[in-house]
């Protein structure tokens, strides 16, 4: 990939394409680990990541040269590890924002890591973080999208831009998008935005403020998302009462 693809920015302005890795987060552990130190934005991409991972170690399965997997590093050290869910909010509507440009209004960010259009899943985010006593030391955000894969035997209520838009799409110009989106939005992060990056966030979060069924501790409830709290569990209101979820104690009934 050539890099003025990505000029003026600072995410994506180094790119290493890989053509198969196990994961791009991996690898870019890996490196920095046993090399020489890398520059922020970099970005690693994979035409085959087999072994991709979502959160609690799920598995990603992507179409090797169909879609979009890959990883950013950044070092977010103006945030304190207390705060890092903030990263989480500014990387998920950098995305919400890119693909709205190209697929319309019903892309959402499903709570926790997520990226919606309509009740199907088109692509995820795992955001690794590495702290340093009390500081950030890097954090690498692995992003999965489907763009012109549109066979997902097994896998439930999943899509892609081809399928929403009935048309091969260029995921080079994607991927440009998205960097162009992410470092916006950490530009503001690091401008103190994050109170509007929440607004923005809640606005676009699936299920928001709608009545709707959640499994929570192996009961179904029936509530209503009302917000998130800065530890990043999502807040529910039901009959009155409102709850904090923590990743693994809640999951929706799509």
């Amino acid at each position: 990939m050539q890099n003025n693809t990505f000029s003026g920015l600072f995410v994506g302005r180094n790119v290493i394409a890989l053509q198969r890795v196990d994961s791009t987060n991996n690898y870019l552990k890996n490196k920095l680990s046993n090399s020489k130190p890398i520059t922020g934005g970099t970005v690693i991409m994979a035409e085959d990541q087999f072994a991709g991972r979502g959160q609690f170690s799920n598995s990603w399965f992507s179409e090797p040269g169909k879609n979009l997997t890959f990883s950013i590093l950044l070092y977010p050290s103006f945030l304190a590890p207390s705060q890092l869910f903030r990263l989480n909010i500014a990387v998920s509507i950098a995305i919400n924002d890119a693909l709205n440009e190209i697929i319309g209004s019903q892309v959402k960010i499903k709570w926790p890591n997520d990226i919606f259009f309509a009740d199907s899943k088109i692509g995820g985010i795992l955001i690794e973080n590495s702290i340093s006593g009390t500081g950030v030391k890097h954090s690498i955000i692995g992003i999965g999208l489907n763009v012109n894969q549109t066979e997902f035997a097994g896998l439930g209520s999943v899509t892609s831009v081809k399928r929403i838009i009935a048309a091969e799409a260029d995921r080079t110009e994607l991927l440009r998008r998205i960097c162009s989106s992410i470092e916006r939005r950490y530009k503001e992060l690091q401008n103190n935005q994050a109170d509007e990056h929440l607004s923005r966030y809640l606005q676009n979060l699936y299920r928001f403020n709608e009545i709707h069924t959640f499994v929570a501790g192996g009961n179904t409830v029936n509530g209503r998302i009302i917000g998130v709290d800065p530890d990043g569990r999502l807040q529910i209101e039901c009959e009155g009462t409102v709850t904090s979820y923590g990743l693994k104690e809640l999951s929706y009934v799509i």
